[in-house]
């Protein structure tokens, strides 16, 4: 079952050391951008991959202004906003799939500054991740993809190599919202090798 934002709903669990610990894969919208194509997106990727696994759905237009405050690095000054994000939608997430889209030849900074508010080795350390970079043009995001790449190799995230770019991804969905059925397809192979990564 996809969750988007705050929603709740019962994930599923894996007994570990007697306790029940949720696992899940969180689904990130890389952009704050209100009504974006990104979160539009990241929402029909989370409804297929909630037929197979237990999912969460984060956009960045939900995120607290508290990632700006000046104090958020120092540690023991994190605002509750932040650690209730970190604790639903990270520390618990085994594997996540980042879908943004290309500002200014890379990934937005917003994203840059999610990654930096929260626990690198708490969230991000040992986990993996899918990725994949929209754009209107035709590059898909490549750069914006390495770049990314780069960043969760570096919090000791393994990135699952088969990266999608979608270019002219406002031609990429139906009337309904749904997408086409050439990009269904490629969705469909992201999630089904994500789902075994």
């Amino acid at each position: 079952m996809l969750i988007i934002s705050t929603v709740n709903v019962t994930l599923s669990y894996v007994c570990c050391c007697e306790q029940q610990i949720e696992y899940m894969i969180t689904i990130i919208s890389g952009t704050n951008r209100a009504n974006s194509l990104t979160a539009k997106f990241a929402e029909q990727y989370g409804s297929l991959l909630s037929q197979h696994e237990a999912c969460l759905l984060f956009t960045l237009a939900d995120l607290p202004v508290e990632v700006l405050n000046l104090d958020v690095y120092e540690k023991g000054k994190k605002s509750q906003k932040i650690i209730e994000l970190q604790e639903k939608y990270f520390l618990n997430a085994e594997k996540f799939v980042f879908v943004f889209p290309e500002y200014n030849g890379s990934f937005p900074g917003i994203l840059k500054v999610l990654i930096d508010v929260l626990d690198p080795k708490l969230c991000f350390g040992g986990k993996k991740a899918g990725l994949i970079g929209l754009a209107t043009g035709r590059a898909g995001n490549l750069r914006g993809l390495d770049h990314m790449t780069s960043v969760l190799n570096h919090m000791n995230t393994s990135v699952m190599p088969y990266l999608l770019p979608v270019s002219r991804v406002q031609f990429e969905f139906e009337e309904d919202g749904t997408f086409k059925e050439g990009t269904l397809k490629l969705v469909q192979q992201h999630l089904d090798k994500m789902l075994v990564f």
